[in-house]
């Protein structure tokens, strides 16, 4: 029975990922990892408006560093994911297009989880997320460039990154609650 659960939540997660392209899936399971790692780290820091490059500890020129190497993989996986899909299937707002995502929205409104499909909810919350990675990447990136630098303006850049990171805890948070979900329902079936 026990051998069962690992077998059957491998299939799980197989079906999870079975639209992607094998390449995605290391792209997105290395991303994920290393955003974890990188917020994990992140509670370890303590870092003050007025410090300075100094004052900085070894997890925190960790998260930095590892942080500028997540922006540069950050930007691979977002163009290995736009070279798949066109820009109007992840962000079909920019064009006022909001009909397949209404539809999901009916479909949720019924209690069932909408398949996914181009322009679609899925899909636009999956662009949003790839938008709030690089959003934390880049405010990450030019802050640590200030730290570095003792740019005075350094405590601005920490401010706005902080709040950009907020975007992308609240996109792992629901993106693995629906991973879940979807999940939870394969395995009903």
């Amino acid at each position: 029975m026990h051998a069962q659960i690992p077998n059957k939540t491998l299939r799980g997660l197989s079906f999870l990922f079975a639209r992607l392209p094998s390449a995605e899936k290391w792209l997105h399971f290395t991303t994920l990892s290393w955003v974890l790692f990188q917020l994990v780290s992140a509670a370890g820091m303590h870092v003050s408006k007025d410090a300075t490059v100094y004052h900085l500890t070894l997890i925190d020129h960790i998260h930095m560093y590892s942080g500028v190497g997540l922006l540069l993989f950050s930007m691979v996986f977002f163009v290995t994911v736009i070279n798949r899909r066109p820009l109007t299937d992840m962000y079909p707002w920019l064009s006022g297009n909001f009909k397949v995502m209404k539809a999901d929205l009916r479909i949720l409104k019924t209690g069932r989880l909408p398949s996914p499909k181009p322009a679609g909810l899925a899909a636009t919350i999956e662009g949003l997320g790839l938008l709030a990675l690089i959003l934390a990447t880049v405010t990450g990136a030019l802050w640590a460039i200030a730290m570095l630098n003792e740019n005075a303006s350094s405590p601005d850049f920490l401010t706005i990154h902080k709040t950009a990171v907020t975007a992308i805890e609240a996109y792992v948070w629901g993106h693995g609650i629906f991973a879940l979900l979807h999940l939870i329902i394969w395995w009903r079936r």
